[in-house]
């Protein structure tokens, strides 16, 4: 499903190029609208944005606990949390880790797994829409400036 926009957009010169955050905002929310969506679609019911991000972090074979709260940008408690979340639902196991077995790991399941190849279909899609709607070329240059701006924005280190 492509939506196109039907509002011609005026010249860049004379648009206000003051708050991009807005439109930053509402891309953002269109795309985790869509994919939670698809999920839905592919028997997936109840499946939050949190865990939807989180699922393709995951690996058969495991990761450990501080990895993955690295990996997400979130806190170690915060990702104890979700973890706990997610072996209720099914999607993961805790196990000894081979490496060191005074640490655990964290492993998709075979719930997982399908969940986590539902999100990976789910993503394919997206761009798939992304390109129709702006064409490759447009798309790459879209992802370039945003990254640029990404890091334009990070504070100085030091």
């Amino acid at each position: 499903m492509v939506k196109v926009l039907d509002q011609k957009l005026p010249p860049l010169a004379s648009r206000s190029t003051g708050n991009l955050a807005p439109v930053i905002r509402a891309a953002s929310q269109a795309m985790v609208t869509a994919k939670m969506a698809h999920l839905r679609a592919a028997g997936f019911e109840g499946v939050t944005p949190a865990i939807a991000s989180l699922i393709p972090l995951l690996r058969v074979e495991g990761v450990r606990p501080t990895m993955l709260a690295q990996r997400s940008g979130v806190t170690k408690q915060a990702m104890t949390q979700l973890v706990r979340e997610l072996e209720t639902r099914g999607y993961v196991e805790r196990a000894i880790d081979p490496a060191d077995a005074r640490g655990s790991i964290i492993r998709l399941t075979p719930q997982g797994l399908a969940l986590s190849q539902a999100c990976a279909g789910a993503l394919t899609a997206l761009e798939d829409t992304a390109v129709a709607a702006l064409g490759q070329q447009r798309l790459a240059q879209l992802q370039y400036d945003l990254a640029q701006l990404a890091t334009a924005l990070q504070p100085p280190k030091g």
